[in-house]
């Protein structure tokens, strides 16, 4: 497992990702960091409430990694998030910049997603 951990963080679709969490921290603005930040949890709460009734007990970290991923308390956050980014008061330009992230983090989770289908 060690590996496959070790190959899956350098795949380009991983260190995309990374530098766009990167890029919307370094921009300073609440709206793109949110953006990225809803995509990547909202995404993981979609697919953590679709396996949690066949995810495997085996090994212990496969089962955590899913129950970390759904259910009330992690949908609370990220209704919470997701909240948070639509309350927020933005000018066109801030509103257009964390709309880029956010269609930007979709496709790359997408991405993310398919290439678990891949050989690596």
């Amino acid at each position: 497992v060690k590996a496959e951990a070790r190959e899956s963080a350098r795949r380009p679709v991983t260190l995309a990702f990374q530098q766009l969490m990167r890029d919307a921290a370094q921009s300073g603005e609440l709206g793109e960091m949110l953006a990225v930040l809803v995509v990547a949890e909202w995404s993981y709460q979609s697919w953590g409430e679709r396996v949690a009734p066949v995810a495997v007990a085996e090994p212990f970290w496969c089962r955590t990694w899913v129950d970390l991923h759904c259910g009330d308390y992690f949908g609370s956050v990220v209704s919470y998030l997701r909240g948070l980014l639509d309350s927020l008061t933005l000018t066109t330009a801030q509103e257009e910049a964390a709309k880029a992230r956010f269609m930007r983090a979709v496709d790359l989770e997408l991405a993310f997603f398919d290439a678990a289908y891949e050989a690596p």
